[in-house]
């Protein structure tokens, strides 16, 4: 059953954008700028993942690649080199939270200042709680 989901949903992704995508010519007239603009954007997401989707379904590897592709996923070295990447992006991400906190409180302020700084409370509080998790596991 797994396996005919992996190969349905990419179908089921494409169809979905191209209904939001006819959704969005049909009913124009009736939805704001901002709602036309949200339901365009949920279309190119889902019509991107579709598509790779289907690209990744067609893509065959041998029994040596897929071992190979095994044997780097858990090589130690790899391993090390994927967690210093994740915290360093995790840094940068929260370099750049902050500097939008800063430009949405000077130019904007309000209910914006608000949700950015939700966003940046919860980046931390995630942070933190993957710590203890892996403090836990090793």
């Amino acid at each position: 059953m797994k396996d005919f989901w992996k190969k349905i949903f990419p179908f089921v992704m494409m169809a979905a954008a191209f209904a939001v995508f006819a959704a969005v010519v049909l009913l124009k007239s009736q939805l704001s700028e901002r709602g036309c603009a949200a339901l365009c954007a949920l279309g190119g997401v889902l019509l991107g993942f579709g598509a790779v989707g289907l690209v990744l379904s067609g893509w065959r590897m041998t029994p040596e690649q897929k071992k190979e592709m095994e044997r780097g996923e858990t090589d130690e070295r790899n391993v090390a080199i994927r967690e210093k990447a994740a915290l360093s992006s995790w840094y940068w991400t929260l370099y750049l939270l902050w500097a939008a906190f800063m430009v949405i409180e000077i130019f904007v302020g309000g209910l914006w200042g608000v949700a950015v700084s939700a966003v940046i409370v919860l980046h931390c509080t995630f942070y933190m709680v993957n710590i203890y998790r892996w403090n836990k596991k090793m």
